[in-house]
């Protein structure tokens, strides 16, 4: 199981010298500097030596280095040619900090690495904290081909015993920042890495510190520091858990008014209904990409009918907007073709393009441009949007295509310059907020994660599910490697559940399959199929994954490790119960063997199989023995006190 954390001494040695006692008994994050400007960072089994500081990837040239200590800090000031750049060093509760200054009118730069070169040792592997969405989160190999990897935000080095440094950045609000992996051979002959900060050309006040801890355990090194995150941007975790229905994948840009209202009435004729909280129109409702506030034929009586039909059964009213987006036949660009963002060489930065016979979202739109949130009539008019859904009753609002935001500065021309691009994006996200409420539900989609912390409930973290298994991959992938941050950053939405059996290449099992893994995850919970047609099985899973009134977020205890069966585990009766699910998503039979100790800590425990029907008792096991056809799951339950489930659904809600 997962490891409980541990937080360590930290002892500082300046030239040499170590200051703290000679017996310590937590495991210490060790710091040593050097005369030259050089310093060492050594973990339990991780260290990092060498480090020096860069800009733009390459190392400083100073004109003379000054090594200054006291008590336990240091700093290193590094005189360069038009100006300065000082490292501060010294011990923080929970690690080492490393703070950032920089003078000079001259000194500008894409990016500054306080830690650039580094060599590692002890660190066989990583694990990557992703950019945004589907981007290849969780515990990886350390790079060993001839190119690096990169890692944002916060990174876990990882060794063979479990002892994993952590290096992050905790501030958002103006900077983003990487770590760049480098295999052996590639720039030294050394492993080494490079924790970057990206200024983009913008003068470099108020750079964030970056704090180095470590842990026993990868996961509780990654998910404590994501905590941390959460604390200094002002993360909206405590939104009630999302339970939901969308359009998209059953109606997809089809979607009309009658449709909508005919859904809805099939919704009512089941009793009890399931108890969704929101029903979202999706993509489909504008002519254009960008006239968001001009209803398109498929809803001839505006969308003010559509949520008066929604909330008039009792359903929150959702929307989704692509705020960065317009398209080049739409109104609005037609109009005010200077609100796009244009390249450092002039042309327009459009992110799409359709030149062929395909279309997005069934519009004659080519292209598709990003305005320029830096205009301040840009940010009118989508003021004006998000204000006027409000006021028309939404307060369910789904933002899509939102990392187009992210454009570095010293990239493209902005009509009011000086600021990097995580500013900017943070303004529209505070306008946005502003004008929604804090009482509504926001998810954000297709996003780069940083700027959003403290402004979304919900985020997508990977890319669109489909009527076929392999269109899984990614999201298995993306929920173990982002499941660390769920609960703690927002509510990870894993994607729409598929359950209609028409239309559907899946086969049950699979669909199945699918429907327990996203629902255990204990992030977002939502279907785009219609309650009423889908077979009474899958309906009675949809139900039995409704969210209780506190969420209860799942772990993968066996992450990184080697298997071929996914085991996810839910604590729903705390110290007392646990839902463990086994999923086999190989091609061919697998099988393994826990201990329940692994597992919950306890030596043995009653075990029963569970599932919609009920639950069958196993007896008290100190080993569960799981063996699973391609891509089958198993859900048991787990009871340290021996009582069974029986009065709770698999998320932890009781049944009335």
């Amino acid at each position: 199981m997962a490891k409980k954390p541990v937080l360590f001494l930290l002892s500082m040695i300046f030239s040499a010298i170590i200051l703290a006692p000679a017996a310590i008994e937590a495991k210490p994050v060790m710091l040593k500097v050097h005369a030259d400007g050089t310093f060492d960072i050594t973990g339990s089994s991780v260290s990092l030596r060498n480090c020096y500081p860069a800009m733009d990837g390459h190392s400083l040239r100073p004109l003379a280095v000054k090594v200054s200590e006291a008590q336990d800090r240091a700093s290193i000031r590094y005189t360069l040619a038009g100006g300065f750049l000082e490292l501060l060093l010294f011990r923080h509760e929970d690690g080492l900090v490393i703070e950032t200054k920089i003078e000079g009118e001259e000194m500008l730069a894409g990016s500054i690495s306080p830690i650039g070169g580094a060599e590692v040792h002890g660190a066989s592997r990583f694990f990557r904290s992703p950019w945004g969405i589907a981007a290849d989160a969780g515990i990886r190999d350390w790079p060993t081909e001839r190119k690096r990897e990169t890692s944002h935000s916060i990174t876990g080095l990882v060794p063979p015993d479990g002892n994993t440094l952590v290096v992050s950045t905790r501030d958002y609000r103006r900077f983003y920042s990487s770590a760049h992996l480098f295999p052996a051979g590639l720039t030294h002959d050394f492993k080494s890495i490079e924790v970057a900060i990206h200024t983009e050309m913008i003068p470099a006040t108020g750079l964030p510190s970056i704090f180095i801890t470590e842990n026993e355990s990868a996961w509780e090194a990654m998910r404590n520091e994501a905590g941390e995150v959460a604390l200094v941007m002002g993360a909206r975790n405590q939104t009630a858990q999302t339970y939901h229905w969308c359009s998209w994948y059953y109606a997809y840009y089809y979607l009309t008014e009658e449709k909508l209202i005919d859904y809805i009435d099939g919704f009512e004729t089941l009793e009890p209904r399931v108890p969704i909280q929101t029903v979202q129109i999706d993509v489909g409702y504008f002519p254009h990409v960008g006239d968001w506030l001009e209803p398109n034929s498929n809803f001839p009586n505006g969308l003010e009918a559509s949520v008066q039909k929604i909330k008039e059964h009792n359903y929150r009213a959702g929307i989704w907007v692509g705020p960065y987006m317009a398209g080049n036949r739409s109104r609005l660009y037609r109009e005010n073709p200077d609100w796009v963002l244009r390249n450092n060489d002039g042309s327009m930065a459009h992110m799409i393009t359709f030149y062929e016979e395909d279309r997005l979202w069934g519009a004659m739109d080519e292209e598709f441009y990003l305005l320029d949130t830096s205009n301040p009539e840009v940010m009118d008019y989508l003021r004006n949007v998000f204000r006027t859904f409000r006021e028309m009753g939404f307060t369910f609002f789904k933002t899509d295509f939102m990392f187009w935001g992210a454009k570095p500065s010293h990239q493209v021309q902005r009509h009011t310059p000086g600021k990097t691009s995580a500013e900017y994006q943070r303004e529209l996200y505070e306008m946005i907020r502003e004008e929604i409420g804090p009482e509504s539900f926001w998810l954000g989609c297709i996003s780069n994660y940083a700027p959003m912390i403290g402004f979304v409930d919900a985020m997508r973290i990977s890319w669109d599910i489909g009527a076929d298994w392999s269109y899984a991959n990614n999201f298995f992938q993306e929920v173990q490697g982002q499941q660390y941050f769920n609960n703690i950053w927002w509510q990870n939405d894993p994607d729409a559940i598929i359950l209609r059996s028409e239309f559907n290449h899946m086969a049950d099992h699979e669909i199945e399959t699918l429907a327990l893994y996203m629902g255990m995850l204990g992030g977002a919970v939502n279907t785009s199929d219609l309650f009423h047609e889908i077979p009474e099985k899958f309906l009675d899973i949809f139900r039995y994954l409704e969210p209780p009134d506190e969420k209860k977020t799942a772990t993968f205890p066996f992450i990184g490790e080697p298997g071929n069966i996914d085991v996810l585990l839910r604590e729903l009766q705390p110290g007392k119960g646990w839902a463990a699910l086994f999923v086999n998503r190989e091609n061919a039979v697998s099988a393994d063997i826990w201990s329940v100790e692994s597992l919950i800590g306890e030596k043995n425990a009653t075990c029963y199989n569970w599932d919609t029907g009920g639950h069958e008792e196993l007896g008290v096991l100190s080993d569960i023995v799981i063996k699973l056809e391609p891509r089958h799951s198993r859900l048991l339950y787990i009871s340290a006190d021996g009582h069974s489930p029986e009065g709770i659904n698999f998320a932890g809600k009781k049944i009335k």
